[in-house]
């Protein structure tokens, strides 16, 4: 039988183990950004955001031996360490801030946007209120830049107005660990890259009720789920990775002012 004072000496052990390897590990932030200095040139003035890779890194985490960890809390240590690599990887390469910047919308009607933001970038990046959502999404442009709302009806149909943006789309889902519907979602100037499990998110103006929208989608070989629906727009989950040209989007039922503005990868 081991004394407390054993057990508290163990633990004093790892614990100075564990800032080591974090240490080490944050170490390389920097390394990896003038490694992509020199290996992508002009594309590391692009988005650090790399969700496709997060979420891979993530899943083989969870697959991995364990005895008393749980999922919540190795997905919650990564997303910080992930989340402080980016700022030191922005600091390399952007003196003045550094890192990523999150935006809400101060005319947010869920009080838990900014803790589900928080549980899935880290506190390493900053954050402020900007004046409403389409403010946000403006935000967004900027590739330092990530910009979370809620899918709250009453905030409208802000989402539709990505169809008209050029490169900003919906990277992640949020909360991230629930099992349940999605509330939120991030933005940001990335193009989505599939990984295998994946949700799309899909705009339609069709007038046809959710119901036989689904409907249609599954004739088309498209699994879906209604997420939010206001000023006559709805929006969609669609189960997988749904390039934007895909031609099941296309029929007539489905809507004349309609497609896909972003995907997220599940962990």
């Amino acid at each position: 039988m081991q004394t407390l004072a054993d057990l508290r000496s163990q633990i004093d052990a790892l614990d100075a183990e564990l800032l080591r390897l974090v240490d080490a590990r944050a170490g390389l932030g920097a390394a990896i950004a003038e490694a992509k200095a020199r290996e992508n040139g002009a594309e590391t003035q692009g988005s650090q955001l790399r969700p496709d890779r997060e979420a891979l890194l993530i899943r083989k985490l969870l697959a991995m031996p364990r005895q008393s960890a749980s999922d919540a809390v190795v997905v919650r240590i990564w997303r910080e360490l992930i989340s402080e690599n980016l700022r030191i990887q922005g600091l390399s390469r952007d003196s003045v801030g550094g890192g990523l910047h999150l935006n809400l919308s101060s005319q947010e009607h869920s009080r838990e946007v900014l803790v589900w933001a928080r549980e899935r970038f880290g506190f390493a990046p900053g954050f402020s209120y900007v004046e409403n959502a389409v403010a946000a999404v403006q935000a967004a442009r900027d590739p330092r830049h990530i910009s979370v709302l809620s899918l709250d009806p009453r905030g409208g149909a802000w989402w539709a107005r990505l169809l008209a943006e050029p490169k900003v789309r919906i990277m992640a889902a949020l909360p991230e660990l629930s099992a349940g519907r999605f509330h939120a979602v991030a933005l940001a100037a990335i193009t989505p890259e599939p990984t295998g499990d994946d949700v799309t998110f899909w705009v339609s103006d069709s007038p046809q009720t959710e119901n036989r929208i689904i409907e249609s989608l599954s004739h088309n070989g498209l699994a879906a789920e209604a997420l939010c629906a206001a000023q006559g727009l709805k929006l969609f989950a669609l189960h997988g990775f749904v390039q934007e040209n895909d031609p099941r989007l296309g029929s007539p039922e489905l809507g004349s002012l309609s497609g896909v503005i972003g995907a997220a990868a599940r962990i």
